[in-house]
């Protein structure tokens, strides 16, 4: 799979694919319990070399490489130079590396190893910023250790984007925004957002088969996921993938929690029935009125499987559409003699 195209876009600027090399589990000392693997905290170099040459070799065209999966900061110095020397064959097309992590351990002989290598941009994965929620997960490190590693890799030069989750056991919407004020003061580069999934074989579904564990409805993981992907779009964070692909599970392990193959179109499309909502309250029961949108937005507008117009329906709203709107993310609504504008993402709020 490849993360990005090398085009170049409205600026002029060539944008560099980025290709994946995914090392499962690698650096992890201890089991996240919505994890269904086993973990390894050493690399194997057979395996690696050959997925590696599969994924570069005969290219010709220049990209940057994705490390995922596991955690960097836990793989041991003497082992992290070695992973890295394994692309040396491919230093004539590798134009940098980002890598995903934990933000723990972070060593100064590790960040020396990630500069010396070209790693120009590090994914810190912060499920949330409640310690107690994070100690439950077993995820071995506090927020604090997260604000430690933000500064210093900051300050170190690194471009940095954050990973946050929805739906945790124990979570609330206060533990939602106060992820939203903590991105909001990090100002990440982008971030990504993962809805909880029930995996079988894991602590967390022993958790959920004996009724220790019961999770939100899917509906609420939804306004949780939108409530962070509208905040980010506001403040101008990029936010480059929602819901989860298949190369980071197994569907036929799916036991329970929020997994859908187009999470991210749905919170989308949330977002967008919230704005909507909001223009529709400022006018005096609307009972039919027609939104006037891009054409692009109309799916964003109707909704997976019409939801969205069954809710407005629900609220004794028949909606239409007009699909003349200039502007991706705006839309009008008129109703009788009263119009109103909006935007699914509202600036300056």
């Amino acid at each position: 799979m490849l993360f990005r195209c090398r085009t170049v876009d409205n600026m002029g600027e060539v944008r560099t694919m980025v290709i994946p090399v995914f090392l499962p589990h690698a650096g992890c000392t201890a089991r996240c319990i919505y994890c269904h693997q086993g973990y390894i905290t050493g690399i194997d170099e057979k395996s690696l070399r050959e997925r590696i040459d599969r994924v570069l070799g005969g290219r010709a065209e220049p990209c940057e490489v994705g490390l995922f999966g596991g955690n960097i900061f836990g793989v041991e110095p003497y082992d992290l130079e070695r992973l890295f020397s394994y692309f040396i064959p491919y230093h004539g097309i590798i134009q940098g590396f980002r890598l995903s992590t934990k933000p723990v351990p972070l060593r100064d002989d590790t960040v020396d190893i990630l500069k010396r290598n070209g790693v120009r941009l590090i994914e810190l994965g912060i499920p949330t910023f409640n310690d107690a929620i994070l100690a439950a997960l077993n995820r071995a490190h506090t927020a604090n250790d997260l604000f430690r590693a933000f500064d210093r890799l900051g300050g170190e030069k690194f471009r940095l984007a954050l990973q946050f989750m929805v739906g945790l056991p124990g979570e609330t919407m206060g533990d939602i925004e106060e992820t939203v004020e903590n991105m909001v003061r990090l100002r990440p580069e982008y971030i990504r957002i993962y809805p909880l999934v029930v995996l079988r074989n894991t602590p967390l579904y022993r958790l959920y088969e004996m009724g220790e564990f019961t999770p939100i409805t899917f509906d609420e993981a939804l306004e949780r996921a939108a409530l962070i992907y509208r905040k980010a779009r506001q403040e101008g964070i990029d936010v480059v993938n929602v819901g989860l692909t298949d190369n980071e599970m197994v569907r036929e392990m799916v036991a329970g929690g929020f997994y859908h193959p187009a999470f991210g179109s749905l919170v989308q499309s949330r977002v967008f029935r919230n704005a909507l909502r909001s223009a529709l309250g400022k006018i005096e029961d609307p009972q039919e009125a027609t939104v006037v949108l891009h054409r692009n937005d109309i799916p964003l507008l109707v909704g997976y499987r019409r939801e969205n117009l069954r809710f407005f329906g629900s609220l004794g709203i028949n909606l239409s559409w007009d699909p003349s709107g200039a502007e991706r993310g705006s839309f009008e609504v008129i109703s009788g003699n009263e119009r109103v504008k909006g935007r699914m993402i509202e600036r300056g709020e």
